[in-house]
């Protein structure tokens, strides 16, 4: 089997686009994300290049998003890319570069320059036995309406994942194992609570697939985490966020099967904390991805996700739903446009804290040649929340212009 760069797997694919946009923020998105931009490849001797870039120009009406001084500004953002990769026979070794560098004209206080760095490998050691281990490094920062008096907050992440798979496509049943070891530690504090957000992560998860029609599965998944906070207990409550989290589920997933390809979980999580001022809890969390294309230049992405993550506060976790709907079309070889609606809330568990999420994106490409195209996009953002500090409303109008070599 002979890897190359333009026909990655999907698992490899997450690892190379992950990081992209390293900001918490609404400020510029993805040009990317979709996916339908494909660098051109470089051949240098044994080694296979995709380097790229995306220019970005536009107005954010809500630069820092604040929920009452609001700034208007124009954002420019430049954002390098650079995929370095050794394909050998059912191997292939890379490493990824991606770059976030991002002004603000009239709230110089928003800018930032984000970095996210990656290197993968991805081997086939029989027909049956594959692997793919991953090691990431992210410089990032939160917004300044992520923390309490108004700056910005800069943290660095970093990590290492190894997934081993066994059975092929045509087996009736296959078993994939994971683990990961992930840690986020804050490297300022302007708003003298980030030490309390500094925590590592440990989990690991095994599914068993089982064949039921040529393209269709169904799969049982179970794994657990365990996270430990650097301080051991809050100044809030006096009760550490350490906790142990656990996951149960049962899905179906099916490729070009009447059109559609699609996969859908449902389970339970049951989360621990390691003290005993912290309640136990326990709730359903679902992941459901169906992508529909009637014809082949139009295509329906829909998401629907509830899923459990950590908050570091008084209420240590948070239940998030989100659903998501995308219609893209091709008019033309040249012309392409997507249409993106989504809706989410954030419930703070102990009453703490519900957010409401509400956004809409249009966007229209136009591509000059297959290594470059233009892009205009509009995207406005709200957040509702209970407590007012975080609810917000935004609008960002961007042109995109992304190449490669």
């Amino acid at each position: 089997m002979s890897h190359k760069l333009s026909i990655i797997s999907g698992a490899v694919l997450s690892v190379l686009f992950a990081g992209y946009a390293v900001a918490d923020d609404a400020s510029i998105s993805n040009p990317t994300a979709s996916g339908a931009f494909v660098p051109a490849t470089v051949h240098e001797g044994v080694f296979e290049i995709q380097p790229w870039i995306a220019l970005v120009a536009g107005i954010n009406s809500n630069a820092g998003s604040s929920n009452t001084n609001k700034t208007s500004s124009v954002v420019t953002s430049i954002n390098p890319n650079v995929v370095i990769g050794l394909p050998t026979q059912g191997q292939l070794y890379a490493v990824k570069y991606a770059g976030n560098y991002t002004q603000f004209a009239s709230s110089t206080i928003d800018n930032f320059n984000d970095h996210n760095f990656s290197a993968f490998a991805d081997n086939a050691w029989t027909m049956r036995l594959k692997s793919l281990l991953s090691v990431n490094y992210n410089l990032g920062h939160d917004a300044r309406n992520a923390v309490l008096n108004g700056s910005q907050e800069q943290w660095h992440t970093g990590g290492v994942s190894a997934m081993g798979h066994y059975g092929t496509d045509d087996s009736t049943g296959q078993f994939e194992l994971s683990g990961s070891e992930n840690i986020k530690r804050y490297d300022s504090n302007n708003s003298h609570y980030t030490q309390y957000y500094d925590y590592s992560m440990a989990n690991v998860k095994g599914t068993f697939f089982y064949r039921v029609a040529p393209a269709t599965h169904m799969f049982v998944e179970a794994g657990e985490s365990k996270y430990s906070y650097d301080v051991a207990e809050t100044a809030l409550t006096g009760g550490t966020l350490d906790s142990t989290e656990q996951r149960y589920m049962v899905g179906v997933k099916w490729i070009a099967t009447a059109k559609t390809t699609g996969s859908i979980k449902v389970g339970e999580v049951v989360k621990n904390f390691d003290s005993s001022l912290r309640a136990k809890g326990t709730g359903t969390v679902w992941d459901a991805d169906v992508i529909w294309s009637p014809k082949q230049y139009s295509k329906f992405d829909a998401s629907l996700h509830q899923t459990v993550s950590e908050d570091g506060s008084v209420a240590g976790y948070v239940v998030t739903q989100d659903s998501n709907l995308t219609w893209s079309q091709d008019w033309s070889g040249f012309i392409s446009s997507a249409v993106t609606l989504g809706n989410g809330e954030d419930k703070f568990q102990g009453g703490a804290r519900t957010d409401k999420r509400e956004s809409y994106s249009l966007k229209g490409i136009y591509n000059f040649r297959s290594w470059l195209r233009a892009g205009l996009e509009f995207k406005d953002t709200k957040r509702d929340s209970t407590t007012a500090l975080w609810s917000y409303t935004q609008a960002v109008t961007m042109l995109t212009l992304e190449g490669s070599l």
